[in-house]
């Protein structure tokens, strides 16, 4: 509604009444009566409490569970202390790192038994919860659901055959209902063999020969490293990946259900603490990064702002009416442009259900749909999206208030994605850049006064597991150890790092040489922190780690966020097809960011006593409120009064006013409030 408001004063009073929410955050423990493997159950354990999870850990009956580590004796410390190429300095920094709180060396010695609340057998159902683990040791290879049962313990621990039956078929009805309701589910080291032998059906003591298929069958998993893991996978028509620290696997389409799984059976190779601890973190970047299955084909709106196509006829640098240039040639080497990108996200893959609805506007054209030096004209249009993709190379249009604008949409719940060139960061002959981008939404940027590149076939490592971007519908052929160029550049320790094997896909691309990190960005999971998703292998070693990130962008802390991706390749137009690993990570990064986007318009609150509106420190953004921002001007605890002055014409969005606030204002003043 559109109001002028009358001369005298009024005052509105709101009361705002607080929503209490809940949700579960319970993770499922399983751990085997006799012989579970310490260092597996122990960091795992503690990985998720201090995560903020609570953890109900269940064996084969009430009693405590036994616990051994080989040789007899050995503590965390001195197992961490084994691992190729770490130690356990290292573990207690990644876990800190990766879990917020220090590793209380108090749990390093391996206790005899550790307390179990019950029988898994008692557990009716997964409603209650959100993962379910396996934990190892030589004593979880009795709960494989191969027809073979025997009993565990002695004497007064003696369990008998059947409940171990009754157990392992129990892991796997449980297993089962958590994929299909979307849930994860693990196995550690000799425990990776429990998931290898679920079925469906669920067997019921069947016969050896008559057992079924594996619900990973057709998939890949990891195991404890002997030559028994590869054979009894070979024989589950599993493909076995002896070199993983983690992998990810996905059920059967046999499973009633299966794409509800997908990407969310972990097998872990082995006991160290360190993989442990790379285990939870994959798991609860699953859990904390994965749309809800029945999100997987809600719709996401993309807006995709560039500079138009490539112009194969006139296509050198030196031509920047041309907003990519041709620095390989012409013909098949010519760069991929936005309609590459409408391609790619229009297309139907065999690796996910998203849909996409894509709109784009050449930001240097005639007849754009907003202004571009009017923030909020910029902002009202973006409101129709989820997402942004920002695709413009040189930085001719990319006015000052369009990068605002960006950010305000990002600020407010809007999902941003650059790729390549968009952060390339020129100026151009009117003065333009892209600095606001740069510096204050991705703290990252290509600069033009020491751009160069290097066009080469290379790996992009995958530093994150689990992350829904560099996971869901990606096949990653055999792992790789980490490049020799990360030496001079180690990887930050936010990263899910796995030591010595890293998954990677090859591609042909072009990667900027100078593209680095600038500002002072913070690294990690938390608002605000560039997370890393990939990095690569070439040199110069400084823009290995740029090759991918993702941002929780909330700059002014009030609840509200958006999510930035940045992805560094994409000048080759075949790394832009849909059954491209990267053209994968693309859709990936477009779903993820506009996942659930609900983007607010921006407030803009009274941070004063009594005042002028007009005084731009008299409001939190530092201006006088603008067309496209809900005010607000809280209660307070003594009146003050907030004074238009005369001969004004004001447009806000919205008005809030708390209790003892008063607005004056006289005749000639406009005041509209458009809703």
């Amino acid at each position: 509604m559109n109001l002028r408001f009358p001369s005298f004063p009024f005052s509105i009073i709101i009361f705002l009444f607080p929503i209490s929410l809940c949700c579960q955050n319970n993770i499922l423990l399983f751990v085997s009566h006799e012989e579970t493997y310490y260092s597996e159950y122990i960091v795992m354990q503690q990985a998720l409490l201090a995560a903020g999870y609570t953890v109900d850990v269940r064996s084969t009956s009430d009693l405590q569970a036994t616990t051994y580590m080989i040789p007899d004796g050995t503590t965390i410390e001195e197992t961490a202390n084994t691992l190729a190429s770490s130690n356990y300095s290292q573990f207690t920094s990644q876990f800190l790192s990766y879990f917020g709180s220090p590793w209380n060396d108090a749990y390093n010695a391996t206790p005899d038994s550790i307390p179990v609340n019950g029988r898994i057998q008692d557990i009716v159902n997964m409603n209650d919860y959100l993962a379910l683990v396996v934990v190892g040791g030589v004593g979880a290879q009795a709960y494989n659901v191969d027809g073979m049962y025997d009993e565990q313990g002695l004497g007064s621990r003696m369990i008998s055959a059947t409940e171990v039956r009754n157990a392992a078929e129990k892991l796997n009805s449980l297993a089962v209902e958590a994929l299909q309701q979307g849930k994860p589910v693990m196995g550690i080291c000799h425990g990776a063999g429990i998931p290898a032998h679920w079925r469906y059906p669920i067997p019921d003591n069947t016969e050896v020969d008559s057992l079924g298929l594996s619900i990973l069958s057709g998939s890949m998993a990891t195991g404890f490293p002997e030559p028994e893991t590869a054979t009894f996978l070979e024989q589950l028509n599993i493909s076995y990946r002896p070199n993983d620290p983690v992998v990810i696997g996905s059920p059967h389409l046999s499973l009633p259900q299966y794409l509800n799984g997908q990407h969310k059976i972990l097998t872990i190779r082995d006991w160290y603490p360190q993989t442990i601890a790379h285990a939870a973190l994959t798991l609860m970047n699953i859990l904390d990064t994965y749309p809800a299955t029945n999100d997987m084909t809600q719709n996401v709106n993309v807006l995709i702002l560039h500079g138009g196509e490539v112009d194969p006829d006139n296509c050198d640098h030196t031509n920047r009416n041309n907003d990519i240039p041709c620095n390989y040639g012409g013909g098949v080497n010519l760069p991929a442009d936005y309609t590459d990108l409408i391609s790619l996200l229009e297309a139907h893959s065999d690796y996910d259900e998203y849909n996409f609805t894509v709109s784009d506007v050449n930001i240097t054209g005639n007849g754009l749909p907003f202004d571009p030096d009017d923030l909020c004209s910029v902002f009202e249009y973006l409101n129709d999206f989820e997402v942004v993709l920002f695709y413009k190379h040189w930085s001719t249009g990319v006015t000052v208030e369009l990068q605002n604008a960006i950010v305000t949409f990002a600020e407010n719940g809007g999902g941003v994605v650059a790729i390549h060139h968009g952060l390339y960061n020129d100026i151009d002959p009117g003065g333009l850049n892209k600095n606001i981008l740069v510096n204050s939404l991705f703290n990252a940027e290509s600069a033009m006064n020491t751009w160069s590149a290097n066009r080469t076939t290379f790996n992009l490592f995958n530093t994150n597991p689990g992350h829904f971007i560099t996971t869901w519908g990606i096949s990653y052929p055999e792992t790789q150890q980490a490049p020799f160029s990360w030496n001079s550049n180690p990887l930050h320790p936010s990263a899910n790092t796995g030591y010595s094997f890293y998954q990677r896909f090859e591609l042909f691309d072009e990667i900027y040489n100078n593209t680095t990190f600038v500002g002072m960005p913070e690294f990690g999971r938390e608002i605000n922190h560039i997370t890393p998703l990939f990095s690569n292998d070439l040199s110069p070693s400084g823009q290995c780690h740029t090759a991918g990130f993702s941002k929780v962008f909330d700059q002014n802390l009030d609840g509200v966020a958006g999510k930035l991706v940045y992805l560094q390749p994409g000048e080759t137009i075949d790394n832009y097809q849909v059954t491209h690993a990267f053209g994968q990570t693309i859709r990936n990064a477009i779903k993820w960011s506009g996942h659930n986007a609900s983007i607010i318009y921006p407030q803009n609150a009274w941070s004063s006593g009594t005042g002028n509106w007009t005084t731009s420190g008299n409001w939190n953004l530092g201006r006088v409120p603008l067309s496209c921002e809900e005010v607000i001007i809280p209660a307070q605890i003594n009146p003050i009064t907030v004074t238009i002055p005369s001969h004004g014409n004001h447009t806000i969005k919205s008005l809030r006013l708390g209790a003892n606030v008063t607005m004056q204002m006289d005749s000639t003043t406009f005041f509209i409030i458009q809703d």
